[in-house]
């Protein structure tokens, strides 16, 4: 079945893992051509080294079938034969600093204060990148930490780290070029491998100025949804913003069921998501200001909300539906405000002629058992559905026309009226 995705929903989900705070970019060459006039690509800047150190690239038809690290290491041999009296090591060394010295393209001053602007509204939580030049610490001067691949993925609360896989410009021996600087990455417990798919497969990652073709970010990705597979309640998704000269009119997925959206500038697509996020921010912060209010409300337990709350069904379903979005502004106010409730209804219910206070109590409860996921539900939520459940059931008839004496015959017909529904929610949040 073919999934409709509009640029809208792109955007949204992004927005949710803002909103989260688990938002990571993943930054490719095709970035620093965007925001400079001499950045290289991968292939390109292998040949400018190839120029400078007067080395014979290989014909068009010897680069048939032939990857980025195998020319390297092809080149890194041509160059100890032809320099270094063999001495391959020392060779790679040369070319790894050529490689530094080439990779010094940095954007122009109106880039850095656009794209900074963005980036501040994007407020992405990691930065990753294969490229070895330090354009995004331009951009982010102050704000960032730089990482180089034997750097563990952390930073300072407020900074934004910026891992280089493959290697920083600024540090030579940190460039991963050559086929044998691949191999120790997929090592069983490679610390760049497995953090790499950690990261993945706890964020939502925007693929930007990349292609998703080496070998290593490729393995990484698979990791992250054929290895570590089990799911959780954030927001996790692969979104690659893919250049083309005529970009697609609608997102789609890949092969792979990455989410692809065509774009032909990166500038207008990161100016096009800061504008989104900045006012689905607004939007967002004004719920939470009508929240503030609900919880003030909730907070005071004044007699007239305690009142609606037990006998408005409509009014509790309100409150339910917007716990899952504002749990953890709300959900404490909530319990208090709900244990309040819950307790007057039952001391009335323990009244002489207080049985339709039963059917009161069940209800609560069975509207929060209905709406609610159990696997989310907070343990003293749980706890007091449990106990509320415990204390009520023993009045409860054996069938739904039970008029046993003793027992609450409205609270009975509601339980088994509604049960079917609970416990088919519990099977639908158990699948």
């Amino acid at each position: 079945m073919v999934e409709n995705i509009s640029k809208e929903d792109v955007f949204e989900k992004l927005f949710n893992a803002y909103n989260y705070g688990n938002l990571g970019l993943f930054i490719g060459a095709g970035f620093s051509k965007a925001l400079t006039d001499e950045a290289l690509g991968w292939f390109a800047l292998i040949k400018e080294v190839c120029n400078v150190t007067q080395l014979k690239m290989p014909e068009e038809e010897e680069l048939i079938g032939l990857s980025m690290p195998e020319l390297a290491t092809l080149l890194c041999k041509q160059l100890a034969e032809k320099n270094y009296k063999n001495d391959y090591s020392e060779a790679k060394n040369k070319f790894k600093e050529e490689i530094c010295l080439l990779a010094n393209w940095l954007p122009k001053e109106e880039k850095i204060v656009s794209c900074r602007k963005q980036f501040d509204q994007i407020e992405p939580s990691w930065l990753v990148t294969t490229n070895y030049d330090l354009v995004l610490e331009a951009i982010l001067t102050g704000k960032s930490k730089s990482l180089g691949p034997t750097d563990y993925l952390s930073a300072p609360r407020g900074i934004i780290p910026i891992y280089h896989l493959h290697g920083v410009r600024n540090d030579p021996e940190s460039i991963i070029i050559a086929q044998e600087d691949y191999v120790p990455l997929f090592r069983p417990t490679e610390y760049r491998q497995s953090k790499l798919a950690m990261t993945i497969r706890e964020s939502t990652t925007l693929v930007l100025g990349y292609g998703l073709g080496d070998v290593n970010v490729l393995s990484a990705v698979d990791w992250s949804k054929n290895v570590y597979t089990k799911g959780d309640g954030y927001p996790s998704e692969i979104i690659q913003a893919l250049w083309s000269k005529t970009p697609r009119e609608l997102p789609y997925r890949d092969e792979t069921g990455n989410l692809i959206i065509e774009i032909d500038s990166i500038d207008e697509f990161l100016e096009n998501l800061s504008s989104y996020i900045k006012n689905a921010r607004k939007l967002y912060d004004k719920k939470l200001e009508e929240l503030e209010a609900i919880v003030e409300d909730l907070n005071k337990k004044e007699e007239e909300k305690i009142q609606e709350f037990i006998s408005n069904q409509e009014f509790r379903l309100q409150l339910l539906k917007m716990l899952p979005q504002f749990e953890y502004h709300m959900i404490s106010p909530y319990i208090e405000f709900l244990l309040v409730c819950i307790n007057k209804v039952w001391i009335k219910a323990r009244e002489d002629n207080g049985f339709l206070s039963y059917d009161e109590y069940i209800n609560i409860l069975l509207d929060i058992l209905v709406q609610y996921d159990y696997h989310k539900m907070p343990p003293r939520l749980f706890q007091i559905m449990a106990e509320g459940l415990n204390r009520v059931l023993q009045y409860i008839g054996e069938y739904a026309g039970d008029k046993s004496k003793g027992k609450a015959h409205e609270a009975t017909k509601t339980w088994f009226k509604k049960k079917k529904r609970v416990f088919l929610m519990i099977q639908k949040f158990s699948l």
